[in-house]
């Protein structure tokens, strides 16, 4: 692993555990065990590090659950597949609610391109569930947005510790939602 990865891997395990702004550059430094020449080499601010690990997770995210997507057929099953993706999340140990959330929160109004990250990657999750609905369901919009809202209200459900055990009740509301 480089040292760039290194350092990303330990900023987002700290930024899901603390938050963004409660985690300085000092605590990445030496928890990474890195110099702070290196940090800001390879980053250039706290911001830009903040960018790095977002579009890291971004793109971590996008793959998998495009690939949940695409494991199987039917968009009740695909539907299935993206939940169980979402309910896997929740079960991790490190799971601490949603760093795109987390960022909006903290960040609106003082960093744009960090907001607008956050916002690009909602709205791919928007995309990925329309596609899902543009060949079979009519209001196919209408029902993206509803099941994005509805998994994003689940993620912070998730965050309460509100969703363990009750998986198949928020499969079956989700798919009484968009009927």
């Amino acid at each position: 692993m480089s040292k760039k990865e290194h350092i990303l891997d330990i900023a987002e395990s700290l930024f899901n555990q603390f938050g963004y702004n409660a985690v300085g550059v000092d605590l990445i430094r030496d928890q990474a065990n890195v110099s702070k020449t290196s940090m800001y080499r390879y980053f250039g601010s706290k911001n830009k590090l903040i960018e790095g690990v977002l579009l890291r997770r971004h793109q971590r995210f996008q793959q998998e659950l495009t690939t949940a997507a695409s494991s199987t057929e039917g968009i009740e099953n695909k539907i299935n597949a993206i939940l169980n993706w979402h309910f896997s999340w929740f079960a991790t140990e490190d799971f601490q609610g949603c760093l795109f959330m987390h960022a909006l929160a903290e960040f609106k109004g003082h960093d744009e391109a960090i907001v607008k990250q956050a916002q690009q990657h909602k709205a791919w999750i928007k995309s990925l569930l329309l596609s899902l609905f543009l060949t079979t369901q009519e209001d196919a919009e209408l029902r993206a947005e509803a099941l994005i809202t509805f998994i994003e209200g689940m993620i912070v459900r998730a965050e309460f510790g509100e969703v363990s055990g009750q998986e198949e009740h928020y499969r079956a509301m989700v798919h009484r939602f968009i009927e």
